[in-house]
């Protein structure tokens, strides 16, 4: 999505210099794979939005509707956005408590978008300063909270539903995140495949491994339906490892596999692919390892890290520390082990001290 981003960026610039435009915005991607560019539509009205759509009136009167999945902006600031939503959101980072007290008036009495939008913002707000503040924390539960019972489908209701379950997590409420993802995927078809996998990973913290597969299963459905292949990859590489971490260690392996052997499983204008090879690979790898194939272990614990490392992911020590244990089981077998495993321990050492001071124990 870079160049989709990039091109973003130098259009905002270039409506910023163009001067100000009463109007709203959107930017938006019309096709799909080869065929897909980017378009936006300047003049317009927002009438109405949700978790599935965005509906505007054009400048000559037409009505129009962009999927949510295919919005890439979208700016009211100088069109149907008022002037007291704008003013608190320039009040956000200089003054956050005077931003929550504004914010939380247009949500009581402004109109129908501005209610909505500053809802969501505050309870973002309240979420954000929680992190300074524990004692926000139950604000920004019960904002969040607020927000779904108006708007329980509503276009900011993605980012809440995680911004609320993560609150209830950090509060020590497991089953009320459970409650809340569970909620996510009834409230709209639009929300099922994103709440899905939400509770699949919040149930494969807790180690309940069968209800995580259960919802990764539906994840994948549901991104089958919507023909998105990434997410469906995702989704099928957690239920991988949850298979694996519930002791079916052959089945979770032909679920990897299916997953880091498709050779044209690569979106140039994604990272949802890195981040389902990401997950992939080192529960590849552990399968390998646990079946004593350290060669083939090495090789998925490699490509884990780089793939952990590329998308921001947490593992990337993990698998080095794995990688090094393979070259070291190997080390008898070769120079080029013993060269791989001296590199590795470098790396370690360098970047994941931890690690190497327990895979030494090992």
């Amino acid at each position: 999505m870079l160049s989709y981003r990039l091109s973003v960026a130098m259009m905002a610039v270039g409506l910023l210099l163009a001067g100000t435009l009463y109007a709203d915005r959107i930017s938006y991607i019309q096709g799909s794979g080869a065929k897909a560019e980017m378009k936006m539509d300047e003049d317009i009205t927002i009438t109405g939005w949700s978790a599935s759509k965005v509906d505007y009136k054009t400048a000559d009167g037409k009505a129009a509707s962009v999927k949510y999945n295919d919005i890439l902006s979208l700016d009211r600031h100088y069109g149907s956005m008022s002037a007291q939503l704008s003013e608190a959101m320039d009040l956000i980072a200089a003054d956050p408590g005077d931003a929550i007290a504004a914010l939380a008036e247009i949500a009581a009495n402004g109109n129908a978008l501005d209610r909505e939008e500053a809802a969501f913002l505050r309870a973002n707000i309240l979420d954000s300063e929680s992190y300074a503040d524990k004692a926000l924390l139950g604000q920004a539960v019960k904002a969040y909270q607020d927000y779904v019972k108006s708007y329980k489908a509503g276009y900011f209701a993605r980012e809440v539903y995680r911004g609320l379950s993560n609150g209830q997590l950090r509060s020590n409420d497991v089953s009320g995140a459970r409650a809340t993802l569970k909620g996510m995927v009834r409230a709209d078809s639009a929300l099922e495949r994103e709440g899905n996998q939400l509770l699949g990973e919040l149930e494969a913290g807790e180690a309940k491994w069968s209800d995580a597969i259960a919802a990764f299963k539906a994840a994948q459905s549901s991104a089958s339906s919507e023909k998105d292949k990434n997410h469906e990859y995702l989704a099928k590489a957690w239920e991988g490892w949850c298979t694996l971490k519930n002791g079916n260690a052959a089945a979770a392996k032909t679920l990897l596999e299916s997953v880091t052997d498709d050779d044209g499983f690569d979106d140039p204008n994604s990272t949802v692919d890195e981040a389902a090879l990401g997950v992939a690979y080192p529960a590849l790898g552990d399968c390998y390892f646990e079946g004593d194939n350290f060669q083939k272990a090495y090789d998925a614990y490699v490509k884990g890290a780089y793939f952990a490392w590329w998308s921001a992911g947490t593992r990337e020590g993990y698998c080095l520390g794995q990688a090094y244990l393979c070259a070291k089981k190997n080390e008898s077998t070769g120079d080029k082990w013993k060269k791989r495993m001296t590199k590795l321990r470098t790396a370690l050492a360098l970047g994941f001290p931890r690690v190497l001071a327990e895979v030494d124990k090992q």
